[in-house]
């Protein structure tokens, strides 16, 4: 997620339901017992959400994500002191 997280940053995620695009958030994978931490490049009408990564894998290599699997939307970097959502979206 560099340049925006560096490997050991501390995030703050606010549990949530839903999410937008442009948005960091963390979610199951779809195919193992991780938590992944990527952008939002779109939220599908059938509830999937197509995640992207400047490096690694995403929504290219394991396709898109249900919604269900969201843990939450990522809304402070604790470490740069850096809030990460857009204060529109906020609930």
């Amino acid at each position: 997620m560099i340049p925006v997280l560096q490997p050991d940053d501390i995030i703050f995620v606010r549990p949530d339901t839903h999410c937008y695009e442009g948005d960091i958030v963390a979610i199951r994978h779809p195919h193992k017992k991780t938590i992944l931490i990527k952008y939002v490049k779109a939220v599908t009408d059938d509830n999937f959400v197509e995640l992207r990564s400047p490096k690694g894998t995403d929504s290219r290599q394991f396709g898109k994500s249900p919604m269900k699997h969201l843990v939450g939307v990522a809304t402070f970097n604790y470490s740069q002191k850096k809030i990460l959502t857009n204060a529109s979206q906020a609930n």
